[in-house]
Parts: C-alpha cells; sequence; structure tokens
C-alpha cells in the first residue's frame, strides 16, 4: 500500500499541476510526417507529447547533431543516422519513446529482459519503415552477466553508439528481493544495472553522444545509506527496508549518477573531456504504467488514474524524447535535472556533487566485489570492435 504521506503529496502535485495548467496554450499538431516543414508553434510545455516534441524540434531545427534531418532519414538516406539504445523499450513511456526516435530514422536498440516483449512492441510500430529502424536486445539489468552479455553483442552488431536512455525501472516491491548478485533489486536494476551498461557501453559512444538517466520527482524523498545501500537485514545498521525509501534511494542515486558521470565526463584528462558527451535525468511525470503494479491495491488504481496521475503515456514520454533528441546547446552543459521538456530543480542532496561522487566510488565497488571490472577510464576504445573477454 502506497503510504499516505506520499498519496498526499501526490494528490497535492496533482491539483497544483491542473491550476497552473488550466487554460495554458497546449501545442496543438498534425499528425507527424518526415516531410513536413509547417512550423505549429516553438512551445514545450508538460502536455506536449512525444510526438508534439520531435515535430517542434524538427521544424526548428534544434535536432541533436547525431540525427540527420527527417526528410533524409525517410528517403531511406539513414547511414548517417546515429544509434540509440534504450532500456525498457518494451513498455509504458518506453514503447512510446522507441517508436517516436524511429521516426527520425535513427538506429533503435531496444533492449528489455524478455524478448517477445521487445517483438510485440516491434509488431505494433505504425509502418515497416519505423519496425526496419528497430531491433530487439535481451537484458536484464538485475545480472551483470547478462549486461556484459548484452554489451558485447550491441558493439558486435552496431559498432558505435550515440544515446544510451536508461529507461528501464521496477518501483516499490513488497519484500525486499536481490539480483543475481545479491544487490538489493530496486537499487540493483535502477542504478547499478544501468551503471553497469552505462560505463561499459561508454568507450564505445561517438563524441557528442549523450546518456539520459530517467529518474523520478521521488527522489526528493530519497535518502543514501552508504553503509547499507542495499537494506542488508544482517547489518549493523539499523536501516530497514521499506517499499518507497528504496525506490526513493534507486531514484535519487539516478539523479546524482548522471550529475557525476557529466561532472566526470568533464574532468578526465585524457581526451575525455573533449569529447562533448552529455549526461542528464528526469521526471518524466505521474503516470499510470505497469511500474504501479506492485505500489498500491487494485482497488485504489481507478482512484489514483483519475485524481493523481497528471500525464498519459504518450505525455509522460515527452521529456524522453526531449532530453534524447534535443541540440545539445539546449541541455545547459549537461548534468541536469529534466522535466516538462526544460530544466527544473533536483532536490538539495540530488544536487550534492560530494554525495554523488560518494555513491560513484561506492557503487564502484560494489560491482567489483562482485567480481566484475569496469573501464579504468571514460574514455573513447582505440578498438572500435573492442569487447569484454
Amino acid at each position: 500500500m502506497m503510504p499516505l504521506k506520499i498519496l498526499f503529496v501526490l494528490l497535492v502535485a496533482s491539483a497544483c499541476n491542473y491550476y497552473s495548467n488550466n487554460g495554458s496554450n497546449y501545442l496543438v499538431v498534425s499528425a507527424y510526417t518526415p516531410h513536413s516543414s509547417k512550423m505549429v508553434s516553438s512551445e514545450l510545455n508538460k502536455k506536449s507529447t512525444a510526438l508534439q516534441v520531435l515535430q517542434v524540434l524538427n521544424d526548428s531545427k534544434k535536432l541533436a547533431s547525431y540525427v540527420t534531418t527527417s526528410k533524409n532519414a525517410a528517403d531511406g538516406k539513414s547511414d548517417d543516422q546515429g544509434v540509440a539504445v534504450v532500456t525498457g523499450g518494451n513498455s509504458g513511456i518506453g514503447s512510446v519513446t522507441v517508436e517516436t526516435l524511429a521516426l527520425t530514422g535513427m538506429k533503435i536498440v531496444l533492449c528489455c529482459r524478455n524478448a517477445k516483449d521487445g517483438e510485440r512492441v516491434l509488431d505494433g510500430l505504425s509502418t515497416d519503415w519505423c519496425r526496419a529502424n528497430v531491433r530487439v536486445q535481451s537484458l536484464d539489468l538485475s545480472d551483470l552477466d547478462s549486461i556484459e552479455s548484452c554489451v558485447n553483442e550491441i558493439i558486435q552488431k552496431e559498432g558505435r553508439i550515440d544515446l544510451l536512455l536508461n529507461n528501464a525501472g521496477i518501483m516499490a516491491l513488497p519484500k525486499r528481493e536481490t539480483t543475481k548478485q545479491n544487490f538489493e533489486q530496486q537499487l540493483g536494476v535502477n542504478h547499478i544495472g544501468h551503471f553497469f551498461l552505462t560505463r561499459l557501453l561508454l568507450p564505445h559512444m561517438n563524441d557528442n553522444g549523450r546518456v539520459v538517466s530517467v529518474a523520478s520527482i521521488a527522489h526528493s524523498n530519497g535518502k543514501l545509506d552508504l553503509s547499507n545501500l542495499n537494506y542488508d537485514p544482517d547489518s549493523s545498521s539499523k536501516r530497514r527496508y521499506s517499499p518507497w525509501g528504496a525506490y526513493g534511494q534507486s531514484k535519487l542515486a539516478n539523479v546524482l549518477f548522471a550529475k557525476t558521470l557529466n561532472e566526470k565526463l568533464r574532468e578526465e584528462t585524457d581526451g575525455a573531456a573533449d569529447r562533448g558527451i552529455l549526461s542528464v535525468s528526469l521526471h518524466p511525470g505521474v503516470i499510470s504504467t505497469g511500474l504501479w503494479k506492485h505500489s498500491i491495491s487494485s482497488w485504489l488504481k481507478p482512484i489514483l488514474n483519475a485524481i493523481v496521475t497528471d500525464k498519459t503515456v504518450e505525455q509522460g514520454a515527452a521529456t524522453n524524447v526531449y532530453t534524447s533528441l534535443v541540440d545539445g546547446s539546449e541541455l545547459d552543459g549537461g548534468g541536469g535535472y529534466f522535466k516538462d521538456c526544460a530544466n527544473a530543480k533536483p532536490s538539495e542532496s540530488g544536487s550534492n556533487s560530494k554525495l554523488g561522487n560518494q555513491l560513484w566510488i561506492e557503487t564502484e565497488k560494489m560491482i567489483e566485489n562482485a567480481g566484475y571490472s569496469l573501464p579504468k577510464t571514460l574514455s573513447k576504445s582505440e578498438v572500435c570492435s573492442e569487447v569484454m573477454e
């Protein structure tokens, strides 16, 4: 059951969102076609959909450097289009994001635990042209072995990538569960799995690439106990597992990881500082998706859907698409936290560079203690075909 405190916060936020947006000028655009050049509006807000974001970025020529023109992509001239890796692209905002990115002509690697779920998304894409731009990749973020295998296959098949969208996640598991490597499940999937995936893929990311991490406004209530991130019941720490406490911790970790990664990319002195890779995090909105399945009772879901959720799935994917596709000059140098397609202010903890660096060190230690290796730097690999042994 969702704690009353969190339910109250969501209710208040929902009411504020309604009154602040009631009567505002929402985007109204025609269905996106790659040849469309009509500028409808340059304004984006919390009710903009993923498709509307793409339309505006395309018409205003604000697309990232790894996306060429939609017209060229539509004409089949997409050899110079970028490669995007999207985790959790099999459902919810992930599947909407995958289809929207595919409309640009980018090559999309749709990563999900169950390949059959990914194939269903592929079959449901609107056009043969979109389907031709997407391939399904097996990935279990709760297993570091699976992550290594996934990265090897991506590098073997794609060579290099331009965009990594860390979208997958789980929320508020009722009881403490652990991953294959004995990390607390929410931390393991939402943070450690994506941390490991990102670090392994970074040497194979093109210059001016991007890492986008889907966090949540729940990071504001998150707390890190660096001595017991796993909520280990045998630890001397008095920390005890709670579904929403563990979720908030994992989302705070997402925000801090995005910020710290961006800082380290700027700091590294062996060439990575000039690569132009940006890292950001985002809050997609309060959306009714499969993430809710563990967190609320079935009788409460219709009520929450009516009064708490503030976006449709299509609207929830908008900030994913914005941060993934907008020109890098619009991201204020990276490291930021976005919501409603705009830079937003994270919590005090989410802005804490010292805490972010401590989490980075502790995460590296946890992965290495589990018997896995991390690249020594964030630099580009000298051999494009290099894979882990």
